[in-house]
């Protein structure tokens, strides 16, 4: 065997055999890793950093050491016999099945450990994993006593100096981890096993190519179904309803029988994809377009949710918001402003009147989906409750154009089964929309907010301009979005 199963390669062949396969006997076939998913690798290694501090003064085995699971196990052997009582990314190897534990430390004489997860929940996932670094951890170091998962505590709320023992959440996985010891000696011979054979195995992709996660080689697996006319790019259908088609050998979206679909928003792109062009109830968005009132703008809001509350009565994963834009219009010239909030300190307070004032004078406020504005309009309410009135009207004039669309009462087939703002940005905007631009989604801004707690004033004001111009595009694109349905329904 060329290297030993660690845990997420176990987690894969759970996940499905071919998948373990490929990412063990052919890397290079992965697919590139989009910057979300780098940015939360990032945090998920930055949470269990931190969580170090509920045990301060151990030892990190991969310090100053190359990549070298071999000489980590080994450092790890040698800690343990030397006496050392917190060792960190503790390392042990067991019938060539290799697995990091976060903290492993002594209480009371006895050995316990600790796996960190930047999350405010366990999942089941979460536990298969523990039990399976258990099983390793318990062949090689006997007097194990307790495994245990490190959850952020979603009750806790900031005051004062951060009370790190009050933070973090534990959770004994040990009933599971023993009863399931047979299980994982089981599993893990038949991903051995798996890994002997002299060729891929033949598994056709299926709902499990996304669970508990998306498989690193959909790239591979999937190469001929990526095409918009795909019965598998069909948007608002649950996976399990897409491939109960696709195994019918119902494999393009116009081979579907029209009349067995029953939700709209899934009927309007089997008739756009039958007829070759956009579906449009006219009468619908006409009536929709109509609760528009002059003087209208758009508005968008991004938020920052740092998993370790940053700010005073705070918790963890709170939505913080950070940036506003919004878009209007003064003697036929489309106008735009943005607020920035610098991430130092808690403006909210200042963002919140920011934005009362600037949309006050507007008789319609424009989104796209306007869940996360609510919710983050809300959270202000709350806090700042002698504005709630203030509030209210704002959420008491907000328009959302995701609505029409999301009814199902226009569709284009060049939306490829998505009913997103990106999705309409190419038929909304001519000039490219997001394509051009260092930032793509909600997601890499709120991380990249968070890098200002380590830049320094260059860069970070040329991030600051990246973030600034993704909420302007998005408010611009809403509020073209406007035109879009009027030219369409006239």
């Amino acid at each position: 065997m060329s290297s030993p199963i660690s845990k997420s390669a176990f987690i894969k062949a759970e996940q499905c055999l071919k998948h373990f396969y490929l990412y063990k006997n052919h890397p290079y076939l992965r697919d590139s890793l989009s910057k979300e998913k780098q940015f939360i690798f990032k945090r998920g290694t930055d949470v269990g950093l931190f969580a170090q501090k509920l045990f301060p003064g151990g030892i990190d085995v991969t310090e100053t050491e190359k990549r070298d699971s071999l000489l980590f196990a080994q450092k790890t052997s040698e800690l343990i016999a030397n006496g050392c009582e917190t060792i960190y990314e503790a390392t042990f190897i067991y019938d060539d099945l290799l697995v990091m534990v976060d903290i492993l430390t002594k209480q009371n004489d006895q050995w316990v450990a600790y796996e960190v997860k930047s999350s405010l929940k366990i999942t089941d996932t979460y536990v298969k994993d523990a039990c399976f670094q258990y099983y390793v951890v318990k062949n090689c170091l006997p007097e194990l006593f307790d495994f245990n998962l490190l959850t952020l505590n979603p009750k806790y709320v900031l005051e004062g100096d951060l009370d790190i023992t009050k933070l973090f959440k534990t959770t004994s996985v040990l009933k599971d981890a023993v009863k399931n010891v047979n299980y994982f000696a089981h599993k893990t011979s038949v991903a051995k096993l798996t890994l002997e054979q002299s060729k891929v195995p033949d598994i056709k992709i299926g709902t499990h190519c996304f669970q508990p996660y998306d498989c690193d080689f959909l790239g591979t697996c999937w190469k001929n179904t990526n095409d918009k006319s795909s019965v598998l790019a069909l948007g608002k259908l649950t996976k399990q309803a897409m491939f109960d088609l696709y195994d019918q050998n119902i494999k393009r979206i116009d081979e579907i029988d029209i009349n067995t679909i029953h939700k709209k928003e899934v009927k309007i792109q089997v008739k756009a994809a039958i007829e070759q062009k956009e579906q449009i109830e006219r009468e619908d968005i006409s009536m929709f377009i109509q609760k528009v009132e002059a003087p209208f703008c758009s508005l968008d809001i991004e938020v920052w949710m740092p998993a370790i509350p940053y700010y005073q009565g705070t918790k963890p994963f709170q939505q913080i918001p950070f940036l506003f834009s919004m878009v209007s219009e003064n003697e036929g010239e489309v106008q735009t402003f943005s607020y920035f909030k610098p991430i130092e300190d808690d403006l909210r307070k200042e963002f919140l009147e920011r934005i009362l004032f600037v949309t006050k004078d507007f008789k319609s406020i424009l989104m796209f989906d306007k869940s996360l504005e609510e919710t983050v309009l809300n959270q202000l309410a709350e806090l700042f409750p002698h504005y709630r009135n203030d509030i209210e009207l704002l959420k008491s004039k907000i328009i959302d154009l995701a609505e029409p669309i999301r009814k199902g009462y226009y569709y284009h087939p060049d939306m490829n089964g998505n009913f997103t703002l990106k999705s309409m940005a190419p038929l909304v905007n001519k000039d490219d929309g997001f394509n051009n631009l260092e930032v793509q989604s909600g997601i890499s801004a709120m991380y990249i907010y968070e890098s200002f707690l380590g830049l320094n004033p260059i860069e970070a004001e040329q991030k600051k301009v990246e973030l600034i111009e993704y909420c302007e595009m998005d408010a611009l694109i809403t509020y073209q979005l406007l035109d879009y349905f009027r030219m369409r329904v006239n």
